[in-house]
């Protein structure tokens, strides 16, 4: 290549990982926070000897040092970024024909590589795994000697195995198609002896690991779910592959290569944009932001982002809910959002390793502790991959603590004490913990106070009012447990279970949402307003006269909305199943 395409070839790269960056920092930075919360990296050599000591390990504990530091966002994306920077790079150096299409052929593997990251279960040791089959092929490039050479290569085929499993064969594979470029037909005793090493690696791995030998030959930790394929993945690797055969075996030089490279890069540059679009789920991305601020306690940027856009997944919608009780605006706001029913406001238990997290805040923040470590505990045990998780783990031991289970709480605490972002935090509850002064942290001395004590053995998700308002008899000055019971009926329209939980309010004025439900019922057992309660305004009042008009009047849903959207009205008899005035 010129001065210039070698130039250019680098703005390329460097403007590749600019962009690998903004889009995961900016547009899909909570993909991130989901791959970091659902692992716990411990800095201890029991932690590396137990990750390591499998086909393809040592990568594995590569991604899941590197997947840590997404606890920040921008450094996560800063790594992502690096990673698929370090295979077009790599991809590039083993190509023996230096052209500037060479070099953009480089970029196939990165645009494969980027849409299989869309994924959330897409794990960080999938690259790290191309990256060492490829760099280990790299360095048997710098031997000259045809001998020393092959001896590395044979030598080298079981380590790179045990160190990135299944992704082994790129290294083989690169170094056939290297040797037929070097010494051409002489090369197809060490390719045989190759492949054969690459063949008996699994089988003798079947013999010794625990694993069945499908999984030891495609992977043992690319994906989260054990027993789906990677195929973007494999499809980006097995591209490296292809750019490296393409590009390894000389021919006549190409004048007009400056103009094939660029239609090349251009043509990439859109499949790879074409491929990300095609891939990332903005829906969950959209779910695991309001889940991120929720374990935050961001409450009001929560309520910020849903006025921007009112989203309708059950997920979203119960951390807007809980948002709502905690800003203290449920009653007057909660059905200016979309409501899905009770699932929305505490989803029931599902057998998965995301749903029980997200439903086990609600349970923290009103008090039902024991069932919040309950929740915290089954979506650990759920995590396909078999990980520990940095956020069930911060939830158990403050469980554990509030229940007076400190020997339980230490356990882990000594754990995530190696853990470097949950370090700090770790050490200070322990030494909190020695000193007794534990609950000078205002959460955990909130959850103490809130908590149920002789009576949650009792709790049942299909009587969740009596649990709610178990919560508020015992505690009244749980006020966030009265809200959810008040809502809890308006979401399932029980108005006379409404009527008998309303006498709970002690102040003199009724939020909007409980008017709207108090009148509703009110035209449902009355023909007229005379002797409407004074604590009932006279315009909410009016207006639930205009909704019956035109109620009656049979208009249209969309019509009814743009009236009456924001109000208990529209849900009761369009949100759901309708009934007749």
């Amino acid at each position: 290549m010129t001065r210039a395409q070698k130039l250019i070839s680098a703005v390329l790269t460097v403007l590749t990982g600019v962009a690998v960056y903004c889009f995961f920092a900016f547009r899909y930075p909570y993909h991130l926070h989901f791959q970091e919360q659902y692992q716990l990296f411990e800095s201890t050599w029991a932690y590396f000897a137990g990750v390591a000591s499998v086909p393809g390990g040592f990568a594995d504990w590569i991604g899941r040092f590197l997947t840590q530091f997404c606890y920040y966002a921008p450094a996560g994306a800063v790594i992502m970024a690096l990673l698929v920077c370090a295979v077009q790079l790599l991809t590039w150096a083993l190509c023996r024909r230096r052209t500037f299409a060479s070099y953009a052929l480089s970029f196939l593997p990165v645009a494969l590589l980027l849409a299989f990251y869309c994924d959330e279960s897409a794990l960080t040791g999938g690259a790290a795994a191309l990256i060492l089959a490829l760099a280990c092929a790299a360095l048997c490039t710098l031997i000259r000697s045809d001998k020393a050479r092959w001896s590395l290569e044979a030598l080298l085929v079981p380590l790179t195995y045990m160190a990135c499993g299944g992704l082994a064969v790129v290294f083989v594979l690169v170094c056939i198609i290297r040797e037929f470029a070097r010494c051409g037909i002489k090369a197809w005793l060490i390719a045989l002896i190759l492949i054969a090493l690459a063949v008996a690696c699994p089988i003798v791995a079947a013999r010794v690991f625990p694993y069945p030998i499908d999984r030891l030959c495609y992977g043992v930790h690319y994906y989260r779910f054990h027993h789906i394929v990677p195929g973007l993945l494999w499809a980006a690797a097995l591209c490296a592959v292809l750019v490296v055969g393409i590009c390894s075996f000389k021919g006549r030089k190409q004048k007009s290569s400056w103009a094939i490279g660029a239609i090349l890069f251009v043509l990439i540059a859109a499949l790879g944009t074409g491929l990300v679009l095609k891939m990332a789920d903005w829906s969950r991305e959209e779910a695991m932001r309001y889940d991120f601020m929720a374990r935050m306690g961001m409450w009001n940027r929560i309520m910020m982002r849903a006025d921007e856009r009112n989203p309708q997944d059950p997920a979203s919608l119960t951390c807007i809910n809980l948002a709502l009780a905690k800003t203290g605006r449920m009653g007057d706001h909660q059905f200016e959002y979309f409501q899905n029913g009770p699932e929305g406001l505490i989803p029931g238990f599902v057998n998965d390793f995301t749903g029980p997290v997200a439903t086990g805040e609600v349970f923290w923040n009103l008090g039902m502790v024991n069932t919040a470590q309950r929740f915290a505990f089954e979506a650990q045990e759920a995590i396909p991959d078999f990980q520990k998780s940095a956020r069930c783990y911060k939830r158990l031991a403050q469980t554990n603590i509030v229940n007076g289970d400190w020997d339980v709480a230490r356990k882990y605490l000594k754990a995530l004490h190696n853990a470097v972002f949950y370090r700090r935090w770790a050490n200070e509850t322990m030494a909190a913990l020695d000193k007794g002064t534990v609950f000078d942290q205002p959460e955990l001395a909130q959850a103490r106070d809130l908590r149920l004590r002789e009576h949650e053995f009792l709790f049942s998700d299909t009587e969740m009012d009596s649990m709610l308002g178990l919560l508020k008899v015992e505690n009244p000055a749980n006020t966030l447990a009265l809200d959810y019971l008040l809502s809890w009926c308006l979401l399932r329209k029980d108005l006379d279970r409404f009527v008998e939980c309303i006498s709970l309010i002690d102040t003199p004025t009724l939020p909007k949402s409980y008017q709207e439900a108090l009148l509703l019922r009110w035209v449902m057992t009355h023909n007229d307003f005379e002797g409407l309660p004074t604590y009932l305004y006279r315009t909410h009042a009016q207006r639930i006269g205009e909704f019956v008009q035109d109620f009656r009047a049979g208009k249209s849903e969309d019509y009814m909305y743009r009236q009456y959207g924001d109000t208990y009205w529209f849900y009761y008899y369009y949100q759901q199943d309708s009934s007749t005035l």
